[in-house]
């Protein structure tokens, strides 16, 4: 499975039967945001980048659309990156569990890592400090200062 399709499927599986009252939810680890801005954030980074390379899909399932034409888009390690902590953050926003595979910690860690300080200087980010002894999604999710 592609990084895009298995980033896909977690934010997929974290709004799954979502309810109109839950979209007003607040996200804890997106402060002012509510489940609706996370998914609305992440609905038009996609659309966007997809309209930008030429791409107009008939269909309204910006997901799949991505999936499709993933290969041909420019900044799609970056979209796996936004799915993948937006799917973590609906999911603790609405008290489901997101589980994060190997290879979606993977694509986290080897982003942080190149990144480097540049995640310090967004704000969207704000690296915490993760506790000592923590586990593995622990450690990086903290890179992005995501506290489970």
């Amino acid at each position: 499975m592609s990084d895009v399709a298995r980033a896909a499927r977690l934010l997929r599986d974290a709004t799954r039967d979502l309810g109109v009252a839950e979209l007003s939810r607040p996200v804890p680890s997106c402060p002012g945001w509510t489940v609706s801005d996370a998914l609305t954030h992440v609905a038009e980074n996609l659309a966007g980048e997809l309209a930008e390379a030429g791409f107009h899909p008939e269909t309204a399932d910006v997901l799949a659309a991505y999936e499709l034409h993933a290969a041909e888009l420019p900044r799609a390690e970056f979209q796996v990156l936004d799915m993948t902590l937006h799917a973590w953050d609906i999911g603790r926003a609405l008290g489901r569990t997101v589980e994060l595979g190997d290879a979606d910690l993977d694509v986290l860690e080897t982003f942080a890592l190149a990144a480097g300080d540049r995640l310090r200087e967004d704000d969207a980010f704000r690296p915490v400090p993760a506790p000592a002894g923590a586990d593995r999604p622990t450690r990086v999710l903290a890179a992005y200062g995501r506290t489970p």
